[in-house]
């Protein structure tokens, strides 16, 4: 029988349930990623078997003839036979990896062919190459995949080959006539030891990584909440002023907020994913050198001690010996420099979204104009970064009087105009366009202006630009209220001009023209 203090309270309920959102988000992320490498590994694996092929073929020609001459009887391997065995093995894994890429059967079907290589390139070369050291290298490399069922496929089809080999041709795999058997269990032993040591490193990666993708995946709910919170409040404010009233602008702008928030999601999580690898990696990396430290102070004991010393250095230098010391002294700098670059990023986001959301007051105010671009850019880089690259020429401009956050909301308004029009002229053919955003002092006025290389404004619709809720954009796309809002702004509220100048399919440049207010100090306070 349940009792009372037996159920979950509906708080409870509601973080459980979205603790268990976060991990099927995080699962996914996994699954995505855990793809993406299986398409990278699929890649390097099948030119590695093209470099094996290359090289049993010149092993071939050049050292096979007389390899195995006063030492074992020669087990001749023509040429051909090798261009036989060597396409048997590369033209399938080709194969799958042109038309599988990333699937279950191109990995353990990978596993099986480069787990054939060591035999046939040792055989090849007269016993000079260590045929164990070549399959413990191809397991360490079939580790990448992080799957440890590729492993078990790779380490049963190498038992299998040595065993069948060790019988037929032991010279093949050991360079000697006198195989006794014991050269195979000792080989299997040491296969048993590195497949413990490559799973567990597995399982460690993957446990790292599960955590990684649930930081990443709380913050892309937090900024959804945000966006689905700030669509609310553009509803709100909308029916609260009224289609007419002085609220429109504002709830333009919240909804903005909106559909720039999920974009600001993922600019948010790569600097994370930045911080949280690099702190990750220095976290290991000082645990590794505490125990290092921990070794050098026996050292030390023991000498002032006057003990002996020898087992503890020696212990020490095996320490620093599996640490890769260089290794660790060149890139932990570096990690902490990518984790302090990701904060930095991420601070530069922040503050971006701060200054573009933060209220007008009701009196205007000097605006730093370089600055409100470079905000508006880290806004809605998502907006254009999949198809134009940003080019900013900031000049020496002096501060205008006006309202930071309307001015803002213009230029954004622009220079997302600007991306959906290069997006409409790049479409399907791969390549990227390019956004200009210029700011230079004119006589008596600052302009800033804002170039793309897109589709251009038809001379039919010249005159209708402006026009609220006028838009050539598809359904769902555009409202027609950007460019209405932003000649509102600048001309409207602040006393300004906006124009364009356009060329039909080679691009549209926009200029904002804002009067610059001189501020003259009373000249009481200018004398002494």
């Amino acid at each position: 029988m349940v009792t009372q203090g037996d159920r979950a309270s509906p708080a409870e309920a509601k973080e459980t349930g979205e603790r268990a959102a976060l991990h099927r988000a995080a699962a996914l992320q996994l699954d995505e990623r855990r793809i993406e490498i299986g398409r990278e590994c699929d890649r390097l694996f099948a030119a590695l078997h093209l470099a094996c092929g290359a090289v049993a073929v010149a092993l071939a020609l050049f050292v096979a003839p007389d390899a195995w001459v006063g030492r074992i009887p020669a087990l001749p391997i023509g040429v051909g036979a090798v261009l036989l065995y060597g396409g048997a093995l590369c033209v399938p894994i080709c194969l799958l990896v042109r038309l599988r890429p990333g699937g279950a059967p191109t990995r353990h079907a990978i596993a099986v062919a480069q787990m054939l290589w060591p035999g046939l390139l040792v055989h090849l070369a007269g016993g000079r190459l260590d045929a164990h050291l070549l399959a413990f290298a191809s397991l360490a490399l079939l580790a990448l995949y992080r799957d440890g069922r590729v492993l078990l496929t790779a380490t049963a089809v190498v038992l299998a080959d040595l065993l069948c080999g060790g019988g037929l041709a032991p010279g093949a795999l050991h360079g000697v006539a006198d195989f006794d058997g014991r050269g195979l269990a000792a080989f299997a032993f040491g296969v048993a030891v590195l497949d413990a040591a490559l799973l567990f490193s597995i399982a460690d990666a993957r446990r790292r990584a599960l955590a990684r993708a649930l930081e990443r995946a709380e913050v892309a709910a937090w900024v959804a909440h945000l966006e689905q919170r700030a669509a609310e409040l553009a509803k709100e404010v909308a029916v609260a002023r009224g289609p007419a009233g002085p609220g429109l602008q504002q709830a333009q702008k919240l909804e903005s907020i909106g559909r720039l928030a999920s974009g600001i999601a993922h600019e948010i999580n790569t600097p994370v994913q930045f911080v949280s690898d690099s702190v990750q990696f220095v976290q290991d990396t000082v645990k590794d050198l505490l125990a290092l430290i921990g070794e050098l102070g026996a050292v030390r004991r023991a000498v002032l001690e006057g003990a002996p010393a020898e087992a503890a250095a020696r212990a020490a230098a095996a320490a620093e010996e599996s640490l890769d010391l260089p290794y660790l002294v060149e890139n932990l700098p570096k990690a902490l420099a990518r984790a302090l670059d990701g904060l930095g990023r991420v601070a530069t986001i922040a503050r971006s979204m701060k200054e573009f959301a933060h209220p007008d007051p009701k009196e205007k105010e000097l605006v730093d104009l370089n600055r409100s671009v470079q905000s508006t850019l880290t806004i809605a880089r998502n907006e254009y970064k999949y198809v134009a690259d940003v080019e900013t020429d900031l000049g020496a401009i002096p501060p205008v009087l006006g309202h930071a956050g309307e001015l803002n909301q213009a230029l954004l308004n622009l220079v997302v105009n600007a991306a959906h029009a290069i997006g409409d002229a790049v479409r399907g053919s791969g390549r990227k366009g390019r956004i200009r955003v210029r700011t230079r002092v004119d006589g008596d006025a600052v302009v800033i202006s804002v170039s793309d290389d897109g589709t251009g404004i038809p001379d039919e619709v010249r005159d209708r630009v402006f026009d609220p809720f006028f838009t050539t954009k598809e359904v769902g796309r555009g409202t027609g209220q950007g460019l209405a809002i932003a000649r509102s702004v600048v001309v409207g509220k602040h006393g300004g001009e906006l124009t364009f100048d356009t060329a039909p399919g080679r691009g549209t440049t926009f200029f904002v023209r804002l009067p610059i207010q001189r501020v003259v100090a009373p000249l009481a306070e200018a004398l002494p």
